[in-house]
C-alpha cells in the first residue's frame, strides 16, 4: 500500500506559508498549483471611500465581488468601498505581500 498524494509539495508549502503569514486575509480557495488564491475578507477602515481601482492591480490583484448589506454584486472600477463591505479578492500568490501593503495589514 502505498500513499495517496492529495496535493503536490509545493502548493502544500505555499498553502502553509499563506496561512502563517497572512492571517487578516482569509484564503477560501487556490487554483492550478496554489500560484491564484481566492481572499476573502472585510474592508478596512483606510479604504472607505476610496474605489475599486485602488486595490485592482492588472494581472495581479482582482477585486471580484463585494458584499454589501447581505447582497453581493460585481463591482466596477468606481465602486467606492464602505464600511461592512466584504471583498472577495483574486490574488497571485506572488502578490500577497503587495496586497497584504494595499490593506495595511501587518503580519503576525
Amino acid at each position: 500500500m502505498g500513499l495517496t498524494t492529495v496535493s503536490a509539495t509545493n502548493w502544500a508549502a505555499e498553502r502553509i506559508f499563506q496561512e502563517l503569514t497572512h492571517t487578516d486575509m482569509d484564503v477560501r480557495q487556490t487554483f492550478g498549483r496554489g500560484e491564484v488564491s481566492l481572499v476573502h475578507l472585510e474592508t478596512p477602515p483606510h479604504l472607505f471611500g476610496r474605489t475599486v481601482n485602488h486595490l485592482n492591480v492588472h494581472g495581479e490583484v482582482m477585486v471580484i465581488s463585494i458584499t454589501r448589506n447581505e447582497q453581493a454584486f460585481i463591482p466596477i472600477i468606481g465602486t467606492e468601498f464602505q464600511e461592512g463591505d466584504v471583498l472577495n479578492l483574486v490574488v497571485l500568490s506572488s502578490a500577497m505581500d503587495r496586497l497584504e501593503e494595499m490593506l495595511g495589514l501587518e503580519r503576525r
